[in-house]
């Protein structure tokens, strides 16, 4: 049970999580173009950080809609989200498997 001065803060903590997320996943990102563009420009690598970009800009967008959704009194009937969350979870999950699959290639 929240207190009163802790009202609203949720979603920001939610927008929070959101943020971190995919900042992490456009490091991810950037830090495979740039060690593949430096190296010997591997095709699968590439293609991998241009996904990894992609989903970072779908996190960081989904982020900032659920963030919105839930700041907004009454609050949204169901409050969990079913699909997306563990489909951006999976996704991520996913890009940091194949992430360390394509930098232990030769």
């Amino acid at each position: 049970m929240s207190s009163p001065s802790d009202a609203g803060l949720q979603a920001e903590r939610t927008g929070l999580a959101w943020s971190r997320t995919s900042l992490g996943v456009g490091a991810n990102a950037v830090l495979l173009a740039v060690r593949e563009l430096t190296h010997d420009g591997s095709a699968p690598a590439l293609v991998l950080a241009a996904a990894a970009a992609v989903l970072a800009v779908v996190v960081a967008l989904y982020g900032r809609w659920r963030t919105a959704r839930i700041s907004h009194a009454p609050l949204p009937s169901p409050l969990a989200a079913r699909r997306a969350v563990p489909l951006l979870g999976g996704a991520v999950a996913l890009l940091a498997l194949v992430t360390g699959v394509v930098l232990s290639l030769p």
